[in-house]
């Protein structure tokens, strides 16, 4: 790992990152930053947590969507920190960062309560929850899944956990903030066959 600062020019042609003259990445926009007001005070838009804020989740892209627990009223939606690619974890501090326009549309759900962001894509929903700990993060994201489960079906905690076990997946949006993202993410056909969709 590098502890001094390095940043790197690469060019985006024909929807690829061209890295180097060996390596190219097809084009992946994802948002870094994204979230509402926080329960209390202010938060700089570098700091995750319950509202959103920098999660540096790669599932949220092109078409995705991300549910938020709303706080205030007005929720005072933001986004920023755009990467053309990005890896889960953003493991050097930093995506291939781009400047851009985002189209977004936003609907007050009164029905679902969330404890913390909700991500769904074409593929999978994915809990994202943030910690100072990656493990508590991860135990936080888990635990907001089942508690879906919990809420939606009449499967015991037993059989919620075996399930997890077998389909679920423990992922990993961002570990260089001072508090960690994590996400517990499943396929949306398993969501979908007890009838939990948003």
């Amino acid at each position: 790992m590098m502890n001094d600062l390095y940043s790197k020019v690469v060019e985006i042609n024909d929807g690829k990152v061209i890295f180097n003259e060996k390596l190219s990445f097809p084009v992946k926009p994802m948002i870094g930053v994204i979230g509402v007001a926080p329960k209390e005070g202010e938060i700089n838009c570098g700091t995750p947590g319950s509202h959103g804020g920098n999660m540096d989740t790669t599932l949220i892209g092109e078409g995705s969507k991300l549910y938020l627990p709303v706080f205030v009223d007005g929720a005072l939606f933001a986004l920023g920190d755009l990467h053309a690619v990005m890896g889960d974890g953003e493991i050097g501090v930093s995506g291939v960062e781009v400047s851009g326009a985002v189209t977004v549309g936003l609907r007050v759900l009164k029905n679902l309560k969330l404890n913390n962001p909700l991500v769904k894509t074409n593929e999978v929903t994915a809990t994202i929850a943030s910690n100072e700990s990656i493990e508590k993060a991860i135990e936080t994201a888990v635990k907001d899944m089942a508690e879906l489960f919990q809420k939606y079906t009449e499967l015991s905690i037993e059989e919620i956990s075996t399930l997890f076990s077998i389909s679920g997946n423990v992922q990993i949006s961002q570990v260089v903030d001072p508090l960690k993202t994590a996400r517990f993410s499943m396929p949306n056909w398993i969501l979908e066959a007890y009838g939990i969709i948003f």
